[in-house]
């Protein structure tokens, strides 16, 4: 899920700012184009969750044993206003993303020492700890950003990021499909062991180029590469990310990587959708976006529902597969090949019609246990 947060709009991660300059577009489009594709993420992984607590008998916590939360909501009401400030500076004032975040700082300080949080108040101290911090933490972005365009400059002086461009156009044979999977393997080992945002100006000046270069939107190209750049975190062999939670929990380190390449399985699907369906990230007409959404989210929860095996009950692996094909179908973008559609409509009615037959068994199976 924190994964994910570099992809979540209004703020996302560093990244975005980064891709509005590559890209020299207003940051709003950088967020509008990726809510979509967010949301897909995060709803499947609500939905393997909530199936994987219910297929190995993890029940809700008694009502008595529930926190209170008002208390907690109570001592820091205060918290959502610097991101509001933020938001509304970004979007209502149609500010810089520098002045606005300066905005929100003003409007996070003010509150910490006016209103201060468990009986502390932010002190003349507090602050000079909180600007040491963020010198450490810029010297850090800095020279992320400097190796990288130390390496994009000598890329362009040398040919070398033409090269690899025309390299990868001519191994995918002018297909775009096997050029997709290429670039994806390339982000993903590239970025191992990396940070997000040099993840990204490294794939941004060495594999978006080439996807351009077929007929993708810059737009598409640019989401393509952060996506699996950024799902080297969580995908062994080097899944900091995943190894870090490992570490944390003190499981096993690998088979918590796989554990997390199943909850985000939807961030390795995804980026192939949108580069077919410019739908998905917001371009088109309203109906176009919408249909794209529904679909989509229907694809995504019967393709979570084979992934883990259980639905309403267990499932067997027949009944799993045909849950995986009717989701994939549903996604399917109409409008990326011939009988698109009817791969769609027959993906939802498969799934409908599967998830009514297994509602029926569970049903008749608990009037024969209670009878």
């Amino acid at each position: 899920a924190s994964t994910g947060g570099q992809l979540m709009p209004p703020l996302m991660g560093a990244s975005a700012f980064v891709m509005a300059e590559f890209l020299e577009i207003p940051y709003a489009d950088v967020v509008l184009a990726a809510l979509i594709p967010a949301f897909l993420y995060y709803l499947a992984l609500f939905v393997i969750t909530d199936l994987e607590a219910a297929k190995t008998g993890i029940a809700r916590i008694a009502a008595d044993k529930l926190p209170d939360a008002w208390p907690v909501l109570k001592a820091g009401w205060f918290f959502p206003l610097p991101f509001g400030v933020l938001i509304y500076g970004l979007f209502g004032a149609n500010l810089r993303p520098e002045e606005a975040a300066l905005y929100a700082v003003v409007a996070l300080l003010a509150c910490a020492m006016v209103f201060g949080y468990e009986g502390k108040r932010a002190g003349p101290m507090m602050i000079v700890k909180a600007l040491e911090e963020t010198g450490r933490s810029c010297i850090e972005l800095l020279l992320i950003v400097a190796v990288a365009g130390l390496m994009i400059g000598l890329l362009n002086i040398s040919g070398l990021g033409f090269a690899l461009t025309y390299s990868l156009v001519q191994v995918g044979g002018g297909n775009l499909a096997v050029l997709l999977i290429l670039a994806a393997l390339i982000c993903i080992v590239l970025g191992m062991g990396m940070p997000t945002l040099g993840v990204y100006v490294l794939v941004a000046a060495l594999v978006a180029p080439s996807l351009v270069e077929l007929g993708v939107t810059k737009m598409a190209a640019h989401l393509f590469v952060l996506y699996f750049g950024m799902m080297s975190m969580i995908t062994p062999p080097v899944a900091i990310a995943a190894f870090a939670a490992a570490s944390l929990t003190r499981a096993d380190a690998m088979r918590t990587g796989f554990a997390a390449v199943r909850f985000g399985w939807v961030a390795y699907v995804i980026p192939f959708l949108f580069v077919l369906s410019p739908a998905l990230l917001m371009e088109g007409g309203a109906m176009a976006v919408v249909t794209a959404i529904v679909t989509a989210a229907i694809g995504v929860w019967l393709g979570s529902v084979g992934l883990i095996g259980y639905f309403v009950r267990p499932l067997s692996w027949p009944m799993r597969a045909v849950f995986m094909v009717t989701g994939f179908c549903a996604m399917l973008p109409a409008e990326a090949f011939a009988f698109g559609l009817a791969f769609k409509l027959g993906g939802i009615a498969g799934g409908a019609i599967v998830a009514i037959a297994e509602l029926a068994i569970r049903r008749r199976a608990a009037a024969v246990s209670s009878g």
